[in-house]
């Protein structure tokens, strides 16, 4: 026996089963083998048993890039194994419900990329089947776990930043913002990854806003595709999925907020933004720049620095949440590691039989985003207020 097998021994191996090989697939793999190295005092290590794709040959490259021990066609196979613990579904929007609901009729722990599933509904159906087989049940929600977000929360909820007034939050990309993209570059808006703009990246700044303000009790908005027709292989066709949502909300503490997702964000990759008003302060966060949090605080002792500080969030002895495994300070991370926490964070809780809730996202947070998403569709077909 090695070193490293000496090392393993000492853990409760959580024995993963992941579904789907593509980008999420490579983000949770890598998640999995960091997390052997940043989250070494953990008593549980993942293990990589088994990775399903949609064909044989497709499986078969990624489980031994990614480096799982056997590979299947589907996912049948991996839900029903006895040596598989938890279901890792990271394939297209649309199979989420059909895959969750199998993994967990077979008692599998799952942790389902978002969104929960295409209609809240389907994403309530998952909510009653994971309380019925009491496993633990998690959304991708991973920008939770960047420091400097679950560090606002933590100001927040500690009432240091007082009453919270406002929440002002998008995500903006520009796949979509040339009036001649062609309809196959557009995953959005075509095929089996089609889900609109609301529910691929909008569900996440709706997140944002339940995590660190409250829950949301009524909207109002506009869901809108400016380029309706797109050439295609097939021709002009004409497009039925959102490129942009634009939403008032009201949160149930009295606090308003505005939330916008776009796919015609020209210039604009991967922009998520937020800022929050309180009556001690603001806080503002851009993912792009996700080492840094920009704090006003009405209380600060130098007077004759009032405005925004830009805080370095990677000081583990300055209460910086998740730090204390990560780096010295000052040494920055990326944006993979918020996947990184938020998964040892999963395996953690399996392990120890911890409740995910309130700092991971479980399925009853990814069917409120899209219960909210589906208020807001109502909302602007009808042109009125939606009660939650």
């Amino acid at each position: 026996m090695n070193e490293y097998s000496k090392f393993l021994a000492h853990k409760k191996p959580i024995r993963i089963g992941l579904v789907g090989g593509g980008f999420m697939g490579k983000v949770h793999s890598n998640a999995y083998h960091s997390i052997r190295c940043i989250y070494d005092p953990e008593a549980y290590t993942p293990e990589l048993v088994m990775l399903g794709a949609s064909t044989a040959q497709e499986a078969s490259a990624a489980a031994a890039r990614y480096g799982f021990s056997r590979s299947c066609e589907g996912y049948r196979e991996i839900v029903e194994s006895n040596d598989i613990d938890v279901v890792d579904i990271c394939i297209s929007d649309t199979l989420h419900k059909e895959v969750a609901l199998e993994a967990l009729k077979n008692g599998k722990h799952v942790l389902c990329e978002k969104p929960l599933a295409l209609k809240s509904s389907d994403a309530f159906e998952m909510l009653e089947a994971a309380k019925k087989a009491g496993v633990k049940a998690m959304c991708g929600f991973n920008y939770r776990f960047c420091s400097a977000v679950t560090l606002a929360r933590n100001l927040i909820k500690s009432g240091k930043m007082g009453r919270v007034y406002h929440f002002n939050g998008s995500y903006l990309q520009d796949d979509a913002y040339e009036e001649d993209t062609k309809l196959e570059n557009l995953p959005f808006a075509y095929g089996s990854k089609g889900s609109g703009a609301a529910l691929g990246i909008g569900c996440h700044i709706i997140d944002m806003a339940r995590y660190l303000v409250g829950e949301i009790i009524d909207v109002s908005g506009i869901m809108r595709t400016y380029n309706e027709f797109r050439d295609s292989r097939e021709g002009k066709v004409r497009i039925d999925k959102d490129e942009d949502m634009l939403a008032m909300v009201n949160f149930d503490n009295g606090a308003t907020g505005l939330l916008r997702a776009s796919k015609i964000a020209a210039g604009r990759k991967n922009k998520l933004t937020w800022e929050i008003s309180c009556s001690r302060g603001s806080i503002a966060f851009d993912l792009e720049n996700l080492n840094y949090l920009d704090v006003f605080y009405k209380e600060s002792p130098l007077q004759e620095l009032s405005g925004f500080t830009r805080i370095n969030v990677t000081q583990a002895d300055k209460n910086h949440p998740f730090m204390d495994v990560w780096w010295p300070r000052g040494h920055i991370v990326g944006w993979e590691n918020a996947h990184i926490n938020e998964i040892a964070y999963f395996l953690n809780c399996i392990a120890h039989n911890d409740d995910l809730e309130p700092q991971g996202a479980g399925f009853e947070d990814g069917y409120k985003s899209i219960l909210i998403i589906d208020s807001i569709k109502k909302a602007a077909a009808e042109k009125k207020v939606v009660q939650l």
